[in-house]
């Protein structure tokens, strides 16, 4: 049944590529760790490739986005091998995905996606994590006990991105995006305000528009819902998890940063601030810092 879903998922994304996204344009490389905050636990560790591919057809501009990503998420207690003193689940998550985002106006757009990924063992979370503490930091491994199990996730993915011209160059902007599927079921709205020519897609899209020198700077916040988060509660369909916790429904993001432009070569960097994801947690709130770079290919 798995593969059979998987070769389904993967024959629709072959259908929904267009051939220009066949050559890509750019190629983008983001990279969330908590590490920067001697910390390295709750969301610990994020890795996204993604291939971005700019299409212009009848007047109309889309971005074809192809990601692999992978998620990390430990408990605060890492060395413990007592899953009834963990504080969070042991969970990874490795995910293909497909975007199109399409340009509605110069202030505006609309993205809709699909995600097929697999959690437990098949993540590769802990040989990842572990691979990392023993080479770079050079410490013992981690228990990883009681992890989220092993699943095939697939989820359906939406945005909408509007900004509003203050005056030139301040602009305020808003997205309202949406994730429903098996991994989880919530939406979110983003608010901020946005320092630099104002864009028709969100700060964090680090799509390269034009090669010039311009630097952009956001601050901002996300205020998210969430009906069913699995690294937290497990599968809606059955109770496999070893480890399950309360998710808290209502959740928010404080995020500041900025991106500059060399060319060939675009960099963002953002300081992201995290609420509790279940009231397990022993600290209030959780920072990360997302490093995204991306080149043009042209």
């Amino acid at each position: 049944m798995d593969k059979k879903l998987i070769l389904s998922f993967l024959s629709l994304l072959l259908y929904l590529l267009p051939n220009e996204a066949i050559s890509q344009k750019q190629i983008n490389l983001d990279v969330d760790n908590d590490l920067y905050f001697d910390r390295d636990f709750y969301y610990s560790s994020g890795i996204f490739l993604t291939l971005i591919s700019p299409n212009s057809k009848n007047e109309k501009i889309s971005l074809n986005q192809l990601k692999i990503g992978q998620l990390i998420y430990t408990p605060s207690m890492r060395y413990e091998s007592d899953p009834s003193k963990y504080d969070y689940p042991y969970s990874g998550y490795l995910y293909l995905e497909y975007q199109k985002k399409i340009k509605t106006s110069s202030s505006s757009s609309y993205s809709l996606g699909g995600q097929l990924g697999i959690t437990g063992d098949a993540s590769l979370a802990r040989g990842m994590q572990n691979l990392y503490h023993d080479l770079v930091l050079n410490l013992p491994d981690l228990k990883w006990e009681s992890q989220m199990p092993q699943e095939v996730q697939l989820n359906l993915l939406a945005s909408y991105f509007k900004g509003f011209n203050i005056k030139d160059n301040i602009s305020f902007t808003s997205e309202l995006y949406s994730r429903l599927g098996t991994y989880q079921i919530m939406s979110g709205l983003e608010l901020g305000l946005f320092i630099g020519e104002i864009p028709w897609f969100g700060f964090s899209d680090n799509f390269i528009i034009k090669s010039d020198s311009k630097f952009s700077f956001f601050i901002g916040t996300k205020l998210e819902y969430f009906l069913h988060d699995f690294k937290l509660e497990g599968s809606l369909l059955n109770n496999k998890a070893n480890l399950m916790m309360e998710s808290k429904n209502l959740r928010n993001v404080f995020l500041v940063g900025f991106k500059k432009n060399f060319k060939d070569l675009q960099v963002l960097t953002s300081y992201n601030s995290m609420s509790k994801d279940t009231n397990n947690q022993r600290t209030k709130r959780h920072p990360f810092l997302k490093i995204s770079l991306t080149y043009n290919l042209n």
